[in-house]
């Protein structure tokens, strides 16, 4: 018997090349049933596991898969990007407006802008590319972990981005239920949101780092996400300049655009 997969000669239940299994028939809806809750239900399910370690020992899943333990968990990227969907589809089902949620978070905390067109446009561009926004927020986070509050733990750029990418998707969960309150308040409870975010933050290396006390590296995980947000605001003002002096060189016109309304 031939592998349907790899070609491969096959004598046994599973391809020893691929590990495709033989004498597939034709698909029913049992199986589907069956996978799914193989995959994604089951008890002993990557997902789920993920899901527990992570809200239970989040720094052990980090390291894990730094150690080489790869078929455990969910990879970080492929975690983050599979929360960043199933927070979108949540949003989706709630039918709200990632665009109007953004504004009214920024109503909550007071936000004045001198231009609402161009604030406007740019919240919409957010909302567009939100998985890339939300993706590029998480090197900043790396730099204040590698080379500011972490730089005795051995581990280089990548390695540290690690526990990062795993704990920003984890707290998607966080931001769904922010959204499921929001459908059934209409209010944003934007501090808690943030308090709640820099305690995980905390407690993900508090049992990630093993060289300080885990106190100390409680608070240097809170600095972390502090750090990261600053540093990734900084480069969001930089380019703001860099792209408002180059306007100005390339087509001063295109100044009077973003020019704040109480200008003449």
């Amino acid at each position: 018997m031939k592998c349907v997969s790899c070609g491969n000669d096959v004598a046994s239940p599973y391809c020893s090349e691929c590990g495709q299994r033989s004498g597939i028939e034709r698909i029913t809806l049992k199986d589907s049933l069956k996978d799914f809750w193989d995959q994604v239900i089951g008890l002993d399910s990557m997902f789920l596991r993920t899901l527990r370690d992570l809200t239970l020992r989040p720094g052990v899943v980090a390291q894990a898969y730094i150690n080489g333990i790869r078929v455990r968990y969910f990879g970080p990227i492929s975690y983050f990007f599979f929360m960043i969907t199933l927070l979108l589809l949540w949003l989706s089902m709630l039918k709200l407006d990632f665009v109007q949620l953004i504004q009214s978070r920024q109503d909550v905390m007071q936000v004045e802008h001198a231009n609402s067109v161009v604030m406007a446009g740019v919240t919409q561009w957010v909302s567009d590319n939100i998985r890339w926004v939300l993706f590029l927020a998480v090197p900043f986070q790396a730099v204040a972990a590698r080379y500011l509050l972490f730089r005795k733990s051995g581990l280089n750029f990548a390695e540290h981005t690690v526990p990062l990418f795993y704990t920003a998707g984890h707290l998607f969960w966080l931001t769904m239920a922010t959204f499921a309150y929001h459908k059934a308040m209409n209010d944003i409870p934007a501090v808690t949101v943030s308090i709640l975010s820099m305690l995980y933050f905390g407690y993900v290396y508090g049992t990630f780092i093993r060289y300080q006390p885990r106190a100390k590296a409680f608070a240097k995980g809170i600095g972390v996400y502090i750090g990261g947000q600053l540093l990734f605001s900084l480069a969001l003002v930089l380019l703001g300049i860099a792209v408002v002096v180059g306007l100005a060189i390339l087509n001063p016109e295109a100044l009077k655009e973003i020019r704040p309304s109480n200008q003449p």
